[in-house]
């Protein structure tokens, strides 16, 4: 009876021992960080796989290209969409896989308007957002794919950074338009039309080879009353520009609308 007890002890602890190392092992398992990024370098080799395919057809057709678009995105979709719902042990990843399994979503949503302008619109705003989730998932992440593709991802870090680029551009050239002022310029033969101007510097720190700014004339109330244009050539960083228009309307504000091309573009 002594031997069984002993017997019974002794295969009580052998069993801890093993669910110990059971729950150990689950542990060091149950996150998700390396096994994404593993399979999301999977998942670009298999897009640019197909992508050398498409590349061999001369002059695909509107459906062949729709078609190899929906392949692009779910050679990705396929190997990375299970990450949304997985565990990660850092939060940052976690959210950059979330962000870009919806970038891809986004992606496949534009394909069936991409002979539109809007459809276009959609699928270059997708790239723009995926590339530059990329440059993150490679500079903080160590994002490797296979040799054979690291041009691939050198281009696509390329376009990254020129997302990032322009949208810190944009965010500059917003704050620049949003601080301008025009004044009231008395002129000698003032009549129903009064001119207004103010002098610009341009504060982004890059060259605008061409920008246009819509002026919308804005009441006290909030009504736009009207409208103006103003525009510049080869506006180097630094200089300053003249703004100047005329309108019969009263106006208590202006709230001015860019569109604009930098001169490396």
């Amino acid at each position: 009876m002594k031997k069984l007890s002993i017997f019974l002890f002794s295969f009580g602890i052998l069993l801890l021992s093993l669910s110990a190392c059971g729950n150990v092992k689950n542990n060091k398992n149950e996150y998700s960080d390396k096994a994404f990024m593993s399979d999301l370098a999977l998942g670009l080799e298999n897009r640019w796989s197909d992508g050398d395919k498409l590349d061999k057809i001369k002059d695909p057709s509107t459906s062949q290209t729709k078609e190899y678009y929906n392949k692009f995105v779910n050679d990705e979709l396929n190997a990375i969409s299970s990450y949304k719902d997985k565990k990660f042990k850092d939060s940052k990843l976690q959210a950059l896989a979330i962000q870009y399994i919806n970038t891809l979503k986004d992606s496949k949503k534009a394909i069936n308007s991409l002979d539109t302008m809007d459809g276009m619109k959609k699928w270059s705003d997708a790239y723009n957002t995926r590339t530059k989730l990329l440059v993150e998932l490679k500079n903080d992440y160590n994002l490797k794919v296979n040799s054979k593709y690291n041009s691939y991802l050198e281009d696509l870090e390329k376009d990254g950074q020129e997302a990032v680029k322009n949208d810190e551009v944009k965010e500059k050239i917003t704050a620049l338009v949003n601080g301008i002022v025009f004044k009231y310029k008395p002129e000698e033969y003032d009549d129903t039309y009064k001119k207004y101007e103010a002098t610009v510097e341009n504060t982004t720190g890059s060259d605008i080879s061409n920008f246009n700014g819509q002026v919308n004339l804005v009441d006290s109330t909030g009504v736009t009353v009207g409208d103006a244009y103003v525009s510049a050539q080869n506006w180097k960083a630094g200089s300053k520009v003249l703004f100047e228009f005329t309108t019969d309307k009263t106006f208590d504000k202006t709230v001015i609308t860019p569109d604009y091309t930098l001169a490396d573009q």
